[in-house]
């Protein structure tokens, strides 16, 4: 390693030295986050692709993943294939940047991906790690390059640019999602095509699933259900942990019953992004806290209180502004309408909120076990562990010598959905509690657990049932200092 002659330097250096003993490395990308890894698989199952080999002045065709492929099983209508040059004028990866206009669902039902990606547009540093202005150039060698998380690993997935296309009454249209500002914008095709790759067709990611799933696709990070109902009886704190989680930077998403009439122009078993909250004053002072959300399909409104048209905005003093007159798939809702129609949001961050006040904490050393079911791992807490800071709410439920640790068990997924029963437990004395009640088995592909833990030695122990064919697991732990892992 080479030393800084400047003090700072030399300090920093130390320093990484000394998380490298530990077993942590820097992040790369720079996210202040600090890794370690523990493999105790007898096989490791890379789901890494090599990069296509072009002749020069030819353009690749991905024989792993035809139209064939790609297409069967959920198209109700002939589509057609084409590359971009082909059917667009002056086709672009990238149109004046990104934002969440961009992304626009059409024919395959990717909502809970596009509802992710949509927030994630607004977001420049994530979404340039997934795909960014290197990742494509038309009329070249037709390949484009993107990146996606899968069971702990950025996995590079090559896709060919051709996208489908249907004849409808005015001529050839995208049948794959697109952008809704731009017509000759790709990149959202692309991303849903990526996604539509590494899980093995459209048909497979058509058939739905949740958006903790698509938060980690597409950055590695930390999700949260938030069931509504739990807020029946405080309402105030559910807006607040939203408003602080927008503020913080947080992803969050939303969906309603699967059974719903598509009354006041809601969608039933559909996933909406949620990004911004108000609180407005009425002429007589009422205040109402407003919830913003956002439809993928880029049209399809809240017609009810508070919608684009609606009069509630003529009871205003202040705050009028906040509404568009447009048909784009973005409208408001008060917090009382938002809790009667949807039952559930998903808050994803980089790093866990460990407290559930909205907020991440700083819990930045990541250890990330790799096993397979019925694998006991040996987690060790050291004596010299510091706490963050909690809110004062929070603060008192810790006893000094305390550490919290989330910990978020992943599971592996050969066939997506056909997930298993998991759970999270620790032996080798008395058991210890997670401290948001979860117990029992849960089939999700992934859970989340939070626990104050003294030092010592513990036994880590996630389970499953039999269900399915999965035999690896992935178990991040998330602490504010560093801690060790051994194999049992």
């Amino acid at each position: 390693m080479a030393y800084s002659t400047t003090y700072r330097g030399m300090f920093r250096a130390f320093r990484n030295l000394a998380i490298e003993e530990d077993g942590y490395s820097e992040d790369p990308e720079g996210s202040d986050l600090k890794y370690a890894t523990l493999d105790l698989r007898t096989k490791h199952r890379s789901v890494k692709q090599a990069p296509p080999k072009v002749t020069t002045g030819e353009m690749w065709t991905d024989e792993d993943f035809p139209p064939s492929r790609a297409e069967t099983g959920c198209v109700t209508r002939a589509l057609m294939w084409y590359r971009p040059h082909e059917f667009i004028k002056n086709p672009q990866l990238f149109v004046d940047g990104t934002e969440r206009y961009d992304v626009m669902q059409y024919g395959f039902g990717t909502c809970w991906f596009l509802a992710i990606l949509s927030s994630l547009a607004d977001k420049p540093r994530l979404l340039n790690k997934l795909i960014n202005t290197e990742s494509y150039a038309p009329r070249t060698d037709g390949i484009c390059h993107c990146k996606l998380w899968k069971f702990g690993e950025w996995v590079d997935i090559y896709i060919d640019d051709y996208l489908p296309l249907f004849r409808g009454q005015t001529g050839l249209g995208l049948y794959s999602a697109q952008s809704g500002t731009a017509s000759n914008e790709l990149w959202v095709s692309f991303l849903e095509k990526a996604l539509a790759k590494m899980y093995g067709s459209y048909c497979v990611v058509s058939k739905g699933g949740w958006p903790s799933e698509a938060y980690l696709a597409l950055t590695g990070g930390v999700t949260e259900t938030v069931f509504l109902a739990y807020y029946t009886s405080r309402p105030h704190d559910l807006f607040q942990r939203l408003h602080k989680a927008l503020q913080a930077g947080a992803t969050v998403s939303c969906g309603m019953r699967k059974r719903y009439t598509g009354d006041l122009g809601l969608i039933g078993r559909h996933a909406y992004t949620l990004n911004k909250t108000a609180k407005v004053q009425r002429h007589n002072g009422e205040v109402v806290n407003l919830i913003r959300l956002r439809n993928p399909h880029a049209t399809s409104e809240w017609t009810g209180k508070w919608s684009d048209g609606s009069l509630e905005w003529k009871t205003l003093d202040k705050g009028g502004d906040l509404r568009q007159m447009k048909d784009d798939g973005e409208f408001w809702m008060s917090l009382s309408d938002f809790m009667a129609n949807f039952t559930q949001t998903t808050i994803c961050s980089l790093t866990p909120d460990f407290n559930k006040d909205g907020v991440s904490d700083p819990l930045n050393y990541v250890w990330s076990i790799f096993g397979e079911w019925g694998t006991a791992v040996k987690i060790n807490i050291p004596k010299n562990c510091k706490k963050p800071g909690f809110s004062d709410k929070y603060r008192n439920r810790t006893r000094q010598g305390t550490v919290p640790v989330v910990v978020q068990v992943i599971q592996d997924e050969p066939q997506r959905g056909n997930y298993s029963n998991i759970s999270c437990d620790w032996g080798d004395r008395a058991r210890v509690p997670d401290i948001a009640g979860n117990r029992g088995l849960v089939l999700e592909l992934q859970r989340v657990y939070r626990y104050i833990l003294s030092h010592g030695t513990y036994i880590l122990l996630p389970s499953r049932d039999e269900r399915g064919s999965t035999k690896e697991f992935l178990v991040r732990l998330f602490s504010p200092c560093p801690i060790y892992a051994n194999k049992y």
